[in-house]
């Protein structure tokens, strides 16, 4: 995976270290749940470049549960500890957390960074996910937006997303009509509307429609996980799971 870097930290541990390169190891054999498995023990042990390595693997969606919270997590601690290139990023996750991206600069970040292999876009994902939950608790934008999102894709016929729905606990009464709701020029119309432009520039950079459809129904799943609706809802899942 193009993203995944060479460390620039090396470990004084040699146990840390063992573990930080099986885990790089086991990147490059596409076994990501091994890979994070050993960038884990890696990190405990205080591997700077395995906290960056999992911040991309985790908010790629490679595995299971799909976590935007310890993938930002991760990048703020590679940063913090010096890691180049997480410093370097740092300002688009900053961004994110305090609502100030934008969906237009989200677009073009995934127009600049290209498809990720056959996994999301973690920077882009991470900061989708944060930012928009932080604009609908802002504007008071979340109740709408996942009834116009769940209501929305109810609406389709593939098993995958009505499994989803599903895992989110929230009853059909909730989002019924939700396409319906929105007033034009809203905040949770703009949300919406970002949401659809950033679908829009996945296709446009290659992703097929099942990861696209992915990308949004895990960023909706992770609004829904920070709203007073989480009680009933799964974690959610990565690529390895969400289409079972």
């Amino acid at each position: 995976m193009a993203l995944f870097q060479k460390p620039f930290f090396k470990s004084d541990s040699s146990y840390v270290e063992e573990e930080y390169t099986a885990g790089v190891m086991h990147l490059q054999h596409g076994d990501m749940n091994a890979a994070s498995r050993h960038l884990v023990k890696a990190a405990e042990g205080g591997h700077i470049s395995a906290y960056y390595n999992l911040s991309i693997l985790w908010g790629s969606g490679a595995v299971s549960p799909y976590d935007f919270d310890l993938a930002a997590d991760c990048w703020y601690k590679a940063a913090a500890a010096g890691h180049p290139k997480a410093q370097e990023t740092l300002c688009l996750l900053e961004a994110a957390d305090r609502g100030g991206f934008g969906s237009d600069n989200l677009v073009e970040l995934a127009r600049i960074q290209g498809k990720n292999g056959s996994v999301l876009q973690s920077s882009v994902m991470i900061c989708a996910a944060r930012f928009f939950d932080v604009t609908c608790k802002k504007y008071g934008a979340t109740n709408d937006v996942i009834a116009y999102e769940l209501d929305g894709a109810a609406s389709r016929d593939w098993k995958f997303i009505h499994s989803f729905i599903e895992r989110t606990g929230i009853e059909s009464s909730f989002y019924e009509g939700g396409l319906n709701r929105l007033s034009e020029g809203s905040a949770a119309d703009q949300v919406t509307d970002g949401l659809n432009a950033l679908s829009v520039a996945m296709r446009q950079i290659g992703y097929d429609q099942n990861l696209i459809v992915m990308a949004r129904c895990s960023i909706v799943g992770y609004i829904i996980l920070k709203s007073p609706y989480r009680q009933n809802a799964e974690p959610l899942r990565g690529i390895d799971a969400f289409f079972d």
